[in-house]
């Protein structure tokens, strides 16, 4: 195959599998986004049960200065900061979403021009092989 062709097709398929990997990572954006807003319903109602305690709070240091104005016991500051931090911890954790599928589809990003590598690095070598002696013609 002629260099200049092989170099056209090279970048041809790099393009290619550059569209294929953005077509499967937006497929899997949408999965995650509509399963985790699913999830997210049923959570944000569990969590209003969960941690309706801390709705008269708006931070960790509000809970510390009404018991240090002496509003609530130790014991209750205490119960208080460990829920906080078990509520914070709960939605940090509540973007993640994994499952068969999410790892399908990684799994096919990671595939994604595997037919395609040989030829890759073949039209690298010939470009670099080019590329070297056209430096030495000088």
């Amino acid at each position: 195959m002629d260099f200049t062709k092989q170099q056209r097709e090279a970048a041809s398929i790099r393009a290619d599998i550059s569209k294929a990997n953005k077509i499967v990572l937006d497929a899997r954006a949408r999965y995650i986004k509509a399963k985790l807003k699913v999830r997210n319903k049923k959570q944000l109602e569990e969590m209003e049960v969960l941690f309706a305690d801390l709705a008269d709070y708006n931070s960790k240091e509000e809970i510390q200065d009404f018991y240090g104005w002496g509003g609530i016991s130790r014991t209750e500051l205490e119960r208080l900061e460990a829920l906080w931090d078990a509520r914070e911890h709960h939605i940090s954790e509540s973007g993640n979403y994994r499952d068969r599928v999410v790892d399908m589809l990684d799994k096919a990003l990671s595939r994604i021009g595997d037919d395609y590598l040989e030829f890759l690095d073949e039209a690298d070598t010939t470009a670099r092989e080019n590329e070297r002696n056209q430096r030495n013609r000088w």
